[in-house]
């Protein structure tokens, strides 16, 4: 996990920081869910989450001058629904990778919806897959000397 620093994307196409501009075009999704806090009794508060092409990065709100933590996608395994006893908490969870540090945890969220719900897992499955597959994203290029 990573602290934030520097200015947030711009969204309107003024001028900002290039590598924010650059991380708008790997958005997955972005949207409202509440995140657990705790690790046992956890209390959920409202998030602004960015899912981006192998990371989550979660804000305070939505206008992304406020960024809470940055998440590495390859530090987590796979994402699920999280089963609960109460039928209209849309819950899901992100299980962290046995190969992670002891820092890394698994992540709860609630979403307002089973809709959005479903939406999250499968952007998120998507991000953890090109997270694990990261290598194979790398171009490298060779020039021999004749």
């Amino acid at each position: 996990m990573s602290l934030c620093v520097g200015p947030a994307m711009d969204w309107h196409g003024g001028k900002g920081n290039p590598a924010h501009s650059k991380e708008l075009r790997f958005l997955t999704k972005a949207g409202w869910l509440k995140k657990a806090q705790g690790r046992l009794v956890a209390s959920y508060k409202d998030r602004y989450i960015q899912v981006l092409k192998t990371e989550i990065v979660v804000y305070e709100n939505e206008d992304l001058q406020n960024c809470l933590e940055r998440l590495d996608l390859e530090n987590y395994d796979h994402c699920h629904e999280l089963k609960s006893p109460f039928k209209k908490k849309h819950r899901l969870i992100l299980i962290r990778s046995p190969r992670s540090s002891n820092m890394v945890h698994d992540l709860k969220f609630q979403a307002p919806t089973a809709e959005e719900k479903e939406a999250w897992i499968k952007a998120l499955t998507d991000c953890i897959s090109r997270a694990k597959n990261k290598i194979f994203d790398e171009v490298h290029v060779c020039v021999a000397q004749l």
